[in-house]
């Protein structure tokens, strides 16, 4: 028995190629399907059939694509809000041997209607449940959220942890394998790991050790979740197979451009740029109305700010750089990538030559301060980072608005005021104050250093 895993980066989605013998199956599969192909061609193992632990809201599934590729079927789970169109409904007690394996399927909602864990057995060892692939029922010291129901919040946290319990009849020693990592906006509390065992999360998981079932949901009840206004075009995709044949190509460097006449289409609604670098690069150097998602913030925020038809450009350090920013956009569905950018020219503070381009003005804790002890009453504080951060420690008298909020919220922004921007680092504020300035909030700053600085003067 063998097991692949492949991490989607910034998504820390996981996907796995399971095999024995000289078969194999695949659990939620990225777009990139090659990657799978590629790993079964090296391992000389045919791919028999595609698993689905659940329906997907943060990406495109590449389920549909691998079974056209492959004329293999797609298991999903009973209950799916609608008919997935590609796939064939597997339920509770449904076995599958593939080689030695042998894969049990466990109904498990709670995260969604039609979550499905997947036990898997050697059976040319044992008939013992060595591995568990658990979709986004159960994490690494996490469980799944079970907010994506109106009205069925406290349904929904009860059927999870009852899903739960049947886990936890599962051996102690059996590895699990979930569909998520840290970082994913489908938990919180996720752990840098990857795997672990069901006996270890079993005691050391905050919310899967939880024994009382009113505890639980009124736990999850609590929990605050954001929901991206994409994730409903991935609901609806990933019922009908939609994409299957997204293009996986390079995206076309462009090598002469107008910065001034790109910050004019950026005003103008007619381009989106978005720009991958650092945030010491952004608010060194950038092109004026462009958005900043660099440092890892393209999964998780571009989806806020983007929309279906959006003309794209990525501003990032290389060719390779703006390729795995394209990839990312594609796996959320945002096709429109026209190319991307280098080597941004330096300002040089002559008007005529700098046309187009701009910086982003940085301010310390201590000068935060001092706003504060002198009463100004031009002047806002503007915390960007998720209700539980702020609920955990936030800076008294600064104004609360979540990063994805922020388009939403525009016409509440007082241009005559000016807001300094903060987060936990100051990577989030830069893209806030990015937003605000493409909406004509002009004067902004960024707190460098955010929550971190501020509680160093203390």
């Amino acid at each position: 028995m063998k097991i692949q895993s492949f991490k989607a980066e910034g998504l820390a989605q996981l996907s796995y190629l399971v095999s024995s013998g000289q078969f194999a199956f695949v659990v939620d599969p990225q777009l990139d399907i090659s990657t799978y192909i590629d790993a079964a061609t090296s391992l000389n193992v045919k791919i028999d059939c595609i698993f689905e632990t659940h329906r997907n809201e943060d990406f495109i599934s590449g389920a549909a694509a691998l079974a056209q590729r492959l004329d293999i079927p797609v298991y999903h789970g009973p209950n799916a809000d609608e008919n997935v169109e590609y796939a064939s409904c597997t339920s509770d007690g449904d076995k599958f041997n593939v080689g030695d394996l042998l894969v049990s399927v466990l109904e498990t909602p709670g995260h969604t209607k039609d979550s499905i864990c997947l036990a898997v057995s050697d059976t040319a060892i044992s008939d013992e449940v060595i591995a568990v692939f658990t979709g986004d029922t159960l994490f690494v010291n996490d469980v799944g959220r079970t907010d994506f129901y109106p009205n069925e919040e406290h349904e929904m946290a009860g059927r999870l942890f009852e899903s739960l319990q049947k886990l936890s009849r599962l051996p102690e020693s059996a590895v699990i394998y979930p569909a998520h990592g840290a970082g994913s906006v489908c938990g919180g509390g996720m752990a840098d790991r990857e795997f672990s065992t069901i006996g270890y999360e079993r005691r050391n998981n905050p919310k899967f050790s939880i024994k009382d079932k009113q505890r639980f949901i009124e736990e999850k009840v609590q929990e605050t979740h954001y929901y991206a206004p994409y994730f409903e075009k991935m609901e609806k995709c990933n019922v009908k197979g939609e994409l299957c044949t997204i293009d996986i190509t390079s995206p076309a460097f462009i090598g002469n451009f107008d910065p001034f006449e790109l910050s004019n289409q950026c005003y103008n609604n007619k381009i989106k740029i978005i720009d991958v670098r650092t945030k010491d690069e952004f608010c060194s150097t950038h092109i004026d109305g462009s958005l900043f998602f660099g440092e890892g913030l393209v999964s998780s925020y571009a989806g806020w700010f983007l929309n279906d038809n959006d003309k794209i450009i990525v501003v990032a350090n290389s060719g390779e750089h703006a390729s795995s920013t394209v990839l990312q956009l594609r796996r959320m569905g945002f096709n429109n990538v026209k190319g991307y950018i280098i080597n941004l020219p330096v300002l040089t503070g002559d008007a005529n030559v700098d046309k187009g381009l701009c910086s982003l003005s940085l301010t310390s804790a201590k000068a935060v301060e001092e706003h504060f002890d002198s009463n100004k009453s031009d002047w806002v504080l503007l915390d960007v980072r998720k209700q539980d951060e702020r609920d955990s420690v936030a800076i008294d008298g600064s104004t609360h608005v979540y990063l994805g909020h922020l388009s939403s919220s525009i016409g509440d922004f007082d241009k005559n005021v000016r807001y300094t921007v903060y987060c936990g680092s100051g990577v989030r504020a830069t893209t806030a104050a990015s937003v605000l300035r493409q909406a004509g909030i002009k004067t902004v700053d960024v707190m460098e250093g955010s929550m971190k600085a501020w509680q160093k003067l203390s």
